[in-house]
């Protein structure tokens, strides 16, 4: 028995021996070196006019491979990866300088493996050449450590509340980031109104004799489109003892071909001086007349009927007939607009009637959609400010004419942004980036490449396309201008282990 009890207390130490070496290694000095050591990831983000940098890597030890994962954004309104570019990077450590290159395999994303020969204080740069443009970035001060043992601990001061997007998400995504700067912005009287036709893109069709109304197409309804010159309506006055157009045109055909006979007749005898000068002068005249009477009705008249024509292209706007329906003479049969040239009328409180006289331009949404429209895009203009209010409804109206693009429905309310006196040195940014919850505004303040934090702003005036930013923001921070919803949507999913790796 005490021999097995021995046996067995042999083999515990042996497998705890194995275990301890296989735990530990030994140098050539005999000094034991942890292998299970985890390396925290450095993180910077660096920008240009053209690119932001954020890159990934481990700390840079002499003599071990240090992998470097590139993540390059061009600035532009698609906030787009890089592509088409030779990206080098550069490790220059006591004067002496090694240069590392790499191409793209995946968009935007460049892959280096550094291998320090020496230790020290050194520089890394990035240096990017496109056919566009040529940047550089400088990671100043870089530490090279001897071995692994002198790498300092250090953290990448990542808050629990800060918000994960990458930059894969970002690349394939409706997504932008902006630095803002203070810049010029104009006051904002904001105000409601309508879309409205511009006088004379706008008639009126009246029915020019009574009768029987038919339609000179089946689907002619309120928006139908029309053509110039396009038969719509004939009024038809078969059967009727007054005002019947049949009768009319029968009577100026022969008042003409009565007139015509004895005009051409007298043209000839008058050669021959068998009629007088007088005689052939009131004949001519009287054919003139009948010519004119006679045509007149030939061109309006079709099928028994008279003929009622578009006079200008567009569409219908109102019909206020139904086929088969008699007609009065002067009745309104239909109204035919344009749709080309819309008047925006805004009706502006009477409390800003000291800011009336500054008001130059405006912005406006349509009550039908969140698009925001400028006065110039639509080729338009400034028309009137009143000069007194309104009797009915104590508004003061400023008008605006603009070119409808086809997006501006007629009739439509709207919500004016009016422009007024320019103020100076104001932080402003897009409306798209601020985010509204219980009551209060904030936007997605980038904080590292992929890392994003919450910041509640006070918003100033809006034009309905850039806010008056109060406080929460300073010159020089770079906010989500674009995708700001996505951001959120992130912030409320389980936060992914981001690793270096792609």
């Amino acid at each position: 028995m005490i021999k097995a009890i021995s046996a067995l207390v042999v083999v515990v130490i042996l497998i705890s021996g194995c275990h301890h070496e296989a735990d530990h290694d030994h140098d050539a000095s005999g000094t034991t070196t942890d292998q299970t050591i985890q390396l925290e990831t450095e993180m910077r983000t660096l920008f240009t006019d053209n690119i932001e940098l954020f890159v990934e890597f481990d700390p840079l030890i002499k003599g071990s491979t240090s992998v470097f994962n590139a993540h390059f954004t061009v600035l532009d309104n698609n906030y787009s990866p890089l592509q088409n570019a030779v990206v080098t990077l550069e490790l220059k450590v006591n004067n002496k300088k090694t240069t590392y290159e790499s191409h793209s395999d995946i968009p935007g994303i460049y892959h280096f493996e550094v291998l320090p020969e020496i230790f020290g204080e050194g520089d890394l740069s990035f240096i990017v050449n496109t056919d566009v443009f040529n940047d550089k970035f400088v990671l100043e001060h870089q530490h090279i450590f001897n071995d692994v043992s002198q790498v300092h601990s250090h953290t990448n001061s990542v808050s629990s509340e800060d918000i994960f997007y990458s930059k894969e998400q970002a690349w394939s995504s409706e997504f932008n980031v902006k630095a803002i700067y203070p810049q010029q912005f104009t006051g904002v009287v904001k105000a409601s109104g309508e879309i409205l036709p511009m006088p004379g893109e706008k008639q009126n069709l009246i029915a020019k004799n009574e009768g029987i109304l038919m339609f000179s197409k089946r689907n002619l309804v309120q928006g139908s489109p029309v053509q110039k010159g396009e038969i719509l309506f004939t009024v038809s006055s078969n059967g009727l003892t007054d005002d019947n157009i049949t009768v009319e045109y029968h009577e100026a055909l022969m008042s003409f071909d009565k007139s015509k006979s004895q005009y051409q007749r007298h043209k000839n005898l008058v050669q021959e001086r068998i009629v007088s000068q007088s005689q052939f002068i009131e004949s001519r005249n009287r054919y003139v007349a009948d010519s004119v009477a006679f045509f007149n009705l030939k061109d309006n008249v079709s099928n028994g009927g008279l003929k009622v024509v578009a006079p200008l292209d567009g569409y219908i706007h109102d019909l206020n007939v139904s086929e088969g329906q008699f007609v009065s003479t002067g009745f309104l049969l239909s109204t035919i607009s344009s749709n080309k040239v819309m008047l925006l009328r805004a009706d502006v409180s009477q409390t800003y009637f000291s800011e009336l006289g500054s008001i130059q331009d405006a912005t406006f949404r349509p009550a039908y959609t969140d698009k925001v429209y400028t006065i110039d895009e639509l080729g338009g203009k400034l028309l009137a400010k009143a000069s007194s209010v309104a009797e009915n409804n104590h508004y003061m109206p400023v008008y605006f004419e603009v070119n409808n693009d086809g997006t501006l429905l007629e009739g439509a309310y709207a919500e004016f942004y009016l422009k007024t006196k320019p103020h100076y040195d104001k932080l402003v940014i897009p409306v798209s980036a601020i985010m509204e919850e219980q009551n209060a505004f904030y936007v997605y303040l980038q904080i590292s490449g992929e890392t994003f934090h919450k910041q509640v702003v006070n918003i100033g005036d809006s034009d309905g396309i850039h806010s008056e930013i109060i406080s929460g923001l300073k010159a020089g921070d770079r906010i989500v201008t674009k995708g700001a919803m996505l951001v959120k949507a992130a912030s409320v999913t389980a936060a992914p282990i981001h690793s270096h790796s792609h």
